[in-house]
């Protein structure tokens, strides 16, 4: 479990790419470009493949096959394994309650459909309400510098995360009531683990 924990976002995203189907690092980066995820990671070549190779070395992936296109360097075909798959939730699970930072809330987003709905619902219940004692509180502090005279320019910083997090409140409430009423809003994408490599198939196209 510690290994899934010390996981990078990165890394995370390249495992979820294999949920679909085998592919070579190549076809992931084009993939994770094309649906926009450079918009939240830092994706380098260089670094991607070595994260990949990394991921093989854990067991998280597996070599699927080797190929060449005519002249072009051989290409070889990663699939996810099993413990792969086990890897995702866990750092679903555990970014999704507590982020260390935005990018890794973004990403356990991106990657929440692994989890089962009544699990996550679970979770943003939680979130929310942690999220409006974070927002109540910041509100009693603004009122008690506004009651002492204090200049607003000395509590900007305060001001913006009040207002942020109480976006972050109406977005989660709102999420929350979506999920709960759309029973076609969380597929079920769980098949039989020895479906591994097959689930999650979508496209997009920003």
């Amino acid at each position: 479990m510690k290994r899934a924990r010390t996981l990078t976002p990165l890394a995370v995203t390249a495992l979820a790419l294999l949920e679909e189907r085998p592919m070579h690092p190549y076809e992931m980066l084009q993939l994770l470009r094309l649906r926009g995820k450079d918009a939240v990671l830092t994706i380098k070549p260089g670094s991607f493949y070595h994260t990949v190779a990394r991921l093989a070395e854990l067991g998280f992936a597996d070599v699927h096959s080797t190929g060449r296109d005519g002249n072009r360097p051989e290409r070889t075909l990663y699939a996810l394994t099993e413990a792969g798959h086990e890897a995702i939730v866990r750092w679903v699970r555990a970014h999704l309650a507590a982020p260390a930072t935005p990018q890794d809330f973004a990403i356990a987003l991106a990657e929440a459909h692994n989890l089962d709905v009544d699990e996550a619902l679970a979770i943003l219940e939680a979130r929310l309400a942690s999220l409006r004692s974070e927002e109540s509180q910041l509100r009693d502090f603004l009122d008690r510098a506004k009651a002492k005279g204090v200049p607003f320019a000395y509590h900007l910083e305060v001001d913006r995360r009040a207002d942020l997090t109480h976006a972050d409140v109406v977005w989660t409430a709102a999420t929350l009531e979506r999920l709960t009423a759309d029973a076609a809003a969380w597929p079920d994408i769980h098949p039989d683990p020895s479906a591994v490599g097959i689930r999650n198939s979508w496209e997009h196209t920003p």
